[in-house]
């Protein structure tokens, strides 16, 4: 599959199949806690960059291998079981011009919700707001309330405004039918200080959950989580927010063991992992968030690179 990948554990999602619909980090931020690492190709410029014809024949292929629609746990042999159908993968979604008749022709090949996993950044523009209304739910994020404090956490392409963007979020709202979940990641030191501002503007949106996060992957730069009791200290700033839980259900032991084993032999980017393993890299980050915890592998940097390296032992 060229577009599909998983399904993947989520946080959130439960077992989400992801659809990836940009190239390679491809974006309209550069957020300093991104897991994929540095944003190559910043931009504003929408345009259909893969064919919705090939993504929905995808999807609709995995449906001719097993069940009659996808999704089905009690279908025929070969079935793809799955919480969600999620737009995400390693670029910005809302950047693909198609959108309306991918989410409509999902809807029509899958027996799950669709989710829409997006920065939120291009939602002051009107006709992104119209091709996402089929969604079941969208999950977008805000990380600050101020421009500095957005330039330095989310480095963003020049033409943004965080006043617009709120704006956005907001009609958004009035306009979408089905669940919004408004994610806010906070870093230690960079954003953490303007809490009770992003807060106000939470209010404003008016998301059906708030859900909190922290630095819990590998990040693009050296940042730091907030420490679990700093986390819950937050709950006492965003009324009715929820801290995101720890994925609860068992990852591939064959998996994880063949990912230590690569780094064993040699230290490793997260795209070489990705060719060596045949795995899309959002999947090798769920990887090597168990051997991290776990505390079998390390991160170094080289010459701007990340690479990840088993420990001895």
């Amino acid at each position: 599959m060229k577009h599909l990948f998983g399904p993947v554990p989520s946080r959130r999602l439960g077992l989400s199949l992801g659809v990836d619909l940009l190239p390679f980090k491809t974006c309209t931020l550069d957020c300093v806690y991104c897991q994929l690492g540095p944003t190559t190709c910043l931009t504003l410029a929408r345009e259909e960059r893969v064919s919705p014809a090939e993504v929905l024949e995808e999807i609709r292929s995995l449906s001719e291998e097993g069940s009659d629609r996808v999704g089905d746990g009690d279908g025929g042999r070969g079935a793809v079981e799955f919480d969600y159908l999620t737009l995400a993968g390693s670029g910005e979604p809302l950047l693909h011009r198609g959108l309306e008749e991918i989410i409509r022709g999902a809807k029509e090949a899958v027996d799950k919700p669709v989710a829409l996993l997006t920065n939120g950044t291009l939602f002051f523009q009107d006709d992104v707001r119209r091709e996402v209304l089929e969604a079941d739910l969208i999950i977008p994020s805000l990380d600050a309330a101020t421009q500095p404090t957005f330039e330095r956490i989310n480095r963003p392409h020049p033409d943004l405004s965080i006043d617009e963007i709120v704006e956005g979020l907001v009609r958004l709202r009035e306009e979408f039918e089905g669940e919004i979940w408004l994610e806010v990641m906070l870093v230690k030191g960079i954003n953490d200080g303007e809490a009770a501002l992003i807060a106000e503007a939470a209010e404003r949106i008016g998301p059906d959950k708030v859900q909190l996060n922290t630095v819990v992957r590998p990040p693009a730069e050296p940042v730091q989580p907030l420490s679990p009791d700093e986390m819950d200290g937050m709950l006492e700033v965003f009324s009715g927010a929820e801290v995101i839980a720890e994925w609860g259900r068992d990852l591939s032991k064959m998996t994880v063991d063949l990912i230590r084993d690569l780094l064993t032999r040699r230290p490793c980017t997260l795209a070489e992992l990705s060719s060596l393993s045949g795995l899309h890299q959002n999947e090798i980050l769920k990887y090597l968030e168990v051997l991290e915890a776990e505390d079998k592998i390390m991160r170094l940097r080289h010459k701007d690179r990340l690479y990840f390296q088993a420990k001895d032992g």
